[in-house]
């Protein structure tokens, strides 16, 4: 055998580095190959602080440490134009993987297409317990289509009525004893106060946002809901009856007559109202549940003194309906990471996800066996209770097979005609009955 020459020694001796660093290379090429990123549209931002947005942020990083190969990236987007937009872009491509979807927009999911089907992408893989341990049953199933689901409950909500308990207490005022719809009434006429006589109210007794878009339940619906049954004929909208007339009578009476709620009422969306009510604009003022840890990390007049009631009803001999909304997670189903998609949803409405969103984000789970947890219990207060309790007495969905996302729209505009114009109420519901249609 021939001994290799001086030349050639060092020759191997210069080329062994370069090939351990092309080496390096192909496997830095394909780890690099084999990462996946995950685009994700939702209301949130992961930077920011609020207590949803720490909870996404600890989720994201829990799971992209267990899922290496597997990057989450937020686009954050309005939260009333981001499921329109979704639809939109299904037909015209660029969509993300995965984006949130509130209850209003469920329905339109399911007519998009747009949806990808979890059930054979994820849940049909589960076993029995795991489905079993929705809390809100109604919710796992809303957006079910046959053996297909195109959505997946992250965090319910519901629009709820807040108080100030050190108001009511100053002006003697027990929350246990507002059942009634009058009750409430009057006791937003106390509580409606000049607090330095110049001659300008500065705590409103009821705050409600009328305004058309970004609004919440009023009491025009849950009228329709508590005595109206049904509400829907399919699809179709039974608003001008009674119950419907009877609603908006109250609402109206609420800002002309009793004038417990300010006319600038008909401008303020839910955003406006929560700002006031952190602000102290108002004793008693609708909102939603989700926002209940924002608004206690902010107000100045102590998150103790914040609670929640039960809705009122007309003869106020129980508690009235419950609604349930809330955010739902979906996939798109034109996505070429499907199956990481489906990985993250997993997590992200499954136990530990669920326990992040009730510990750090304020939110109520959606799991039974998350309720039951200490933690959880701790980190809520006396309105996980009050929302928990009113769903089990009696809770209501709006009809997720139709399109609902002008549902409060065009019960806000019909209010708009009766406080402005001196409108007829079964007029104005009757003209909401055919705006709601055309959205069908």
């Amino acid at each position: 055998m021939l001994k290799q020459s001086n030349n050639g020694r060092k020759l191997m001796k210069y080329l062994r580095p370069m090939a351990a660093a092309g080496l390096a290379l192909v496997l830095g090429a394909a780890t690099a190959a084999a990462q996946t990123t995950v685009t994700m549209w939702t209301f949130l931002d992961p930077n920011k602080t609020s207590p949803r947005e720490k909870a996404l942020k600890q989720m994201i990083a829990d799971f992209e440490q267990a899922n290496p190969t597997i990057r989450i990236k937020v686009e954050p987007q309005d939260f009333a134009q981001m499921p329109p937009k979704f639809f939109l872009g299904h037909r015209t491509g660029g969509n993300p993987d995965v984006v949130w979807i509130d209850a209003k927009n469920v329905g339109g999911l399911l007519k998009s297409g747009a949806g990808a089907d979890l059930n054979a992408q994820l849940v049909s893989k589960w076993p029995q317990a795991r489905k079993d341990d929705f809390f809100v049953k109604a919710g796992f199933d809303a957006a079910k289509d046959g053996a297909k689901l195109y959505a997946l409950p992250l965090f319910h909500g519901a629009s709820v009525v807040y108080y100030r308990k050190d108001l009511l207490k100053q002006a003697g005022i027990d929350p246990a004893s507002l059942k009634s719809w009058a009750q409430l009434r009057d006791a937003a006429k106390k509580l409606t106060a000049d607090t330095n006589n110049d001659g300008r109210v500065d705590v409103w007794g009821f705050g409600m946002p009328l305004a058309p878009l970004k609004t919440e339940t009023t009491p025009v619906l849950m009228s329709m809901v508590e005595l109206d049954k049904p509400l829907f004929d399919d699809c179709k909208a039974n608003f001008a009856k009674e119950p419907g007339v009877r609603g908006l009578r109250y609402v109206a009476d609420l800002v002309v007559k009793d004038k417990v709620t300010p006319q600038e009422a008909l401008t303020y969306d839910v955003d406006d109202i929560t700002d006031q009510f952190i602000a102290g604009r108002y004793a008693l003022a609708i909102g939603s549940i989700l926002r209940y840890s924002g608004m206690a990390g902010r107000v100045a007049y102590g998150k103790e003194n914040i609670g929640v009631l039960p809705w009122p009803t007309w003869d106020g001999a129980k508690s009235g309906p419950m609604p349930v909304s809330g955010w739902w997670i979906a996939a798109w189903s034109k996505s070429p990471n499907l199956e990481a998609s489906a990985k993250w949803i997993d997590y992200i409405t499954g136990p530990a996800g669920v326990k992040l969103w009730a510990t750090v984000g304020g939110q109520i789970p959606t799991l039974k066996s998350s309720l039951a947890d200490a933690e959880v219990q701790k980190a809520g207060g006396d309105w996980l209770n009050v929302v928990v309790d009113s769903w089990t007495s009696w809770s209501w969905i709006e009809l997720m097979r139709c399109n609902t996302r002008n549902l409060q729209t065009v019960l806000n505009e019909a209010t708009h005609k009766v406080v402005l114009q001196n409108a007829d109420p079964a007029a104005a519901l009757a003209e909401a009955e055919k705006k709601f249609a055309e959205a069908q």
